[in-house]
């Protein structure tokens, strides 16, 4: 886990809200929860909040924001300060070792003079990435740069720096309060980075925080850390479902444009939009709303983390100040204790139903931690709350059987296995990816930098590769190992600002360009499709086109994935169209045997479909509308874009079949009656019916 650590980077908006002004001595809440994250330990008399902090008191403070004190007191790096006491010197001395502070001498730290806040505050700073020798911001006005970021209040900077030196007080409120700021150029928070990356905190102190203080508990929600026993006893019925119902959301799946594909539930587990639901519920969206129980609707913006297994999604929905649903600790639930579960079943929105514990640690399809429970579910209950007596949220109601009554539910905890995606993927990402099955939640590896030209790494099939571009000029290369002629799904991944000019190509046995990447306007994904005509290794190229931005220690995930070529295999499957298509290049790639189903939009919306003959064929082809004449023109053009036969209407149908050599091949699909109300217009797309070798 602490391995995987390294890659995983959860996506959690957790809102900058600092407290008003205050005084030193109105952080003792703080200093608190500072305290049960193992960050703020105190003195021999208590913690002091009023008295001036040294420098020495500072630094360790320091060392801890940024999670290193165990590898501190580890490795105990020496220094040339004469005026260091024992319980700080391995702190200054990973301090002085990594230039992060230097001493007031050669000789002499400082130790015992009081420290200015404007001296914490640019190592906090640093501890987020920000670096005053490149510009970022200057020392003496790093108060003024933590306002800018939203940390801390104008107000607060300014009861900060009043004083000739900083507070322990306002120590622990810069630091409190810089545990919910974002690493510089990241989307990841102090306390994300101390959690996941540091192991800094521990799952146990994170939880005896969370009793403590309400934006912690937040935080831990989103990894299935609650409080075991909550104050007060249990709540009858009634009370469950007025505490908890408002948190439970009806989602609405669309699988293409305009086009819903069914329902099921979810709940938010923080105030700013994070939410769970089933990985079954979300998986073949192209968008996505959820309703409120007061009615209104708001978009999911993407998906945060997924874990299969466990059938779990954590999502991210549009909006802010939603109520969420405390989680509880589903080790302690027993058999025949009472449940509660809330959710939409058959798409009946805000519906509660109560039962007992029925058994634990049920296995079923290979997964052996269900929940077993004898309140009832059905359809559109996926993703919804389990609830124990408390109205904490102690599993997600997914598997149901009306007629058996065996429902089951996984248990809350298992957020905390849940794979979470470097940057948070849209729906339109899962369409892409979904095309094949191939969402990338597989095998990891990390790049093996090399200056050669050639690759230096062979990915196994489904594989997921973490690699960097260190400068516009760096290209890197890998190897992929086909065993069998195959349909080959490339797909890579980078930030925002990065993803359009971060390419890639792919190379056939021969050295043949084959794929290349497509990436669409405002996603942080490329991707391609296409067959391995043979067996072999193929190459892929990483490169950067355009020199316009910074292209230093850009990170990226290199996805790919290789099926048995479908006209071997006898499957036939119908996929969603994905827009755009409106272009040769963004064709949407028809493996043999398989169809579209889509939508022409309005009058000037064309389609493109490629697809691969990889030997002489009887190639066919149809298209079905709801008219009962043709409506659509669609025609069928080589790699060198000439036509090689329009498709005829007859029986209501759009038919075309001819003997094509090997090769790449599209068609074209486009309204023919420009006077019709195109609105929408849906069609069916199939391909290689009765199809037979020549």
């Amino acid at each position: 886990m602490k391995k995987l650590c390294l890659f995983l980077v959860v996506v959690l908006l957790v809102s900058i809200v600092p407290a008003s002004t205050t005084t030193a001595a109105d952080y003792t809440h703080q200093a608190e929860t500072l305290k049960e994250l193992g960050l703020f330990l105190g003195t021999d008399t208590g913690f002091e909040l009023e008295r001036a902090a040294t420098r020495a008191e500072a630094a360790v403070m320091t060392v801890r924001i940024l999670g290193k004190e165990d590898e501190a007191k580890q490795n105990n790096h020496a220094h040339p300060f004469s005026d260091v006491p024992d319980w700080a010197s391995p702190h200054i001395g990973y301090l002085y070792y990594y230039r992060i502070t230097m001493g007031v001498s050669d000789t002499q730290f400082g130790s015992f003079e009081i420290a200015t806040a404007s001296q914490y505050a640019t190592f906090i700073l640093r501890a987020l990435g920000y670096d005053d020798s490149a510009g970022d911001f200057v020392w003496n006005t790093s108060l003024e740069k933590m306002v800018s970021l939203g940390i801390i209040t104008e107000a607060q900077s300014a009861s900060f720096s009043s004083g000739s030196g900083v507070l322990r007080g306002d120590v622990v409120a810069i630091s409190y309060f810089s545990l919910f700021a974002y690493i510089k150029e990241t989307t990841v928070t102090l306390i994300e980075k101390l959690f996941l990356f540091d192991e800094a905190i521990t799952p146990n102190q994170l939880m005896s925080a969370c009793y403590l203080d309400n934006r912690m508990s937040m935080f831990s929600n989103t990894f299935g850390f609650g409080k075991s026993i909550p104050p007060g006893g249990p709540l009858t019925s009634e009370e469950v479902f007025a505490k908890a119902s408002s948190a439970v959301f009806k989602i609405n799946i669309f699988a293409m444009t305009g086009v819903e594909d069914g329902s099921g539930s979810g709940f938010f587990i923080t105030s700013d939009g994070i939410a769970v639901t089933n990985m079954h519920v979300i998986y073949n969206m192209s968008s996505a709303t959820i309703t409120t129980p007061d009615k209104s609707t708001y978009p999911v913006e993407g998906v945060l983390a997924m874990y299969p297994e466990a059938d779990l999604a954590i999502i991210k929905i549009q909006g802010s100040d939603f109520p969420y649903l405390e989680v509880g600790d589903p080790s302690t639930l027993r058999v025949a204790q009472r449940i509660y579960c809330v959710g939409s079943p058959l798409g009946f929105d805000n519906t509660i139903s109560d039962g007992l514990v029925s058994s634990l640690n049920r296995e079923y399809d290979g997964y052996d931690a269900f929940i077993q429970i004898s309140a009832p579910i059905a359809p559109g209950s996926s993703g919804g709350a389990l609830l124990n007596e408390y109205g904490q949220v102690v599993g997600v109601t997914t598997l149901g059987s009306v007629e058996a009554q065996i429902n089951l539910a996984v248990p809350i905890s298992e957020l905390a296995h849940t794979f979470r995606f470097t940057a948070m993927r849209s729906p339109r990402y899962l369409q892409a990816h979904n095309h094949f099955g191939c969402i990338p939640i597989g095998k990891i590896y990390t790049e093996i930098e090399s200056a050669e030209n050639k690759p230096t790494q062979t990915m196994e099939n489904d594989t997921l590769m973490f690699g960097t571009i260190t400068d516009s000029s760096d290209v890197d290369y890998f190897a992929l190992d086909v065993k069998e002629r195959a349909e080959i799904f490339v797909s890579l991944t980078s930030d925002v600002q990065h993803s359009a000019g971060l390419r890639f190509e792919v190379s056939d046995p021969s050295g043949k360009v084959i794929l290349k990447s497509r990436h669409f306007n405002g996603e942080i994904f490329s991707f391609t499709t296409g067959h391995g005509a043979t067996a072999g290794l193929y190459t892929i190229r990483i490169y950067v086109e355009g020199n316009s931005q910074d292209w230093s220690n850009v990170n990226y995930e290199l996805f790919w994935i290789y099926h048995q070529t479908i006209e071997d295999s006898g499957r036939f499957g119908i996929l969603y169209e994905f827009e755009p298509n409106n272009t040769p290049e963004y064709a949407n790639y028809i493996p043999n045997f398989f169809g579209y189903d889509a939508t022409i939009t309005d009058s000037s919306d064309v389609d493109y479909y490629s697809f691969t003959l990889t030997q002489r064929k009887t190639f066919s082809a149809l298209i079905i509308t709801n008219h009962s004449k043709s409506v659509l023109s669609a025609e069928v053009f080589d790699s060198s874009n000439r036509s090689v036969g329009r498709f005829i209407f007859t029986d209501e149908v759009e038919i075309y079949q001819a003997t094509l050599p090997a090769g790449d091949y599209y068609i074209k699909v486009s309204p023919k009656d420009q006077g019709m109300n195109w609105d929408n217009e849906g069609y069916l797309l199939l391909t290689n019916l009765n199809a037979e070798n020549n």
